[in-house]
């Protein structure tokens, strides 16, 4: 293997844009401190209750969920833990709701389940053996 020797060290001419800093000003979060530190009763028996669910079915889901309620008054890892739970979840069915998930939920089963027929290209048959063409 031959390397070839034929070459130099140049520094490159850069010219470096010069960017003006713009101050923003500072996010207001006093009016939703209070909304974030405290999620509702609901969020916390829900996230607890979910999370719950998913490692040890519904005898834990139950005690997650009532441990979570108990929790949420405690000071220290406990009731922080059971807080961000509750905040997780509070969050997640904001998003949920301004998506508008469970009104695409039911279109779609009830798409699944609907009353319309489709209509098969190859004759005019309706809805009735359609997948055997």
């Amino acid at each position: 293997m031959t390397a070839d020797k034929d070459f130099t060290f140049e520094p490159v001419p850069s010219n470096p844009p010069i960017v003006e800093a713009v101050p923003t000003p500072a996010p207001d979060f006093t009016t939703s401190a209070n909304e974030d530190e405290n999620p509702s009763d609901t969020a916390i028996l829900v996230g607890c209750g979910l999370a719950g669910w998913v490692v040890g079915g519904p005898f834990l889901a139950l005690l997650t969920a009532l441990g979570g309620n108990w929790a949420k008054k405690k000071q220290g890892p406990f009731g922080e833990s059971t807080r961000a739970v509750g905040r997780i979840t509070a969050a997640a069915h904001k998003k949920a709701r301004d998506e508008k998930l469970l009104h695409k939920m039911k279109s779609s089963v009830a798409s699944l389940f609907g009353g319309k027929k489709s209509r098969c290209e190859h004759c005019d048959c309706e809805g009735q053996n359609v997948n055997l063409h």
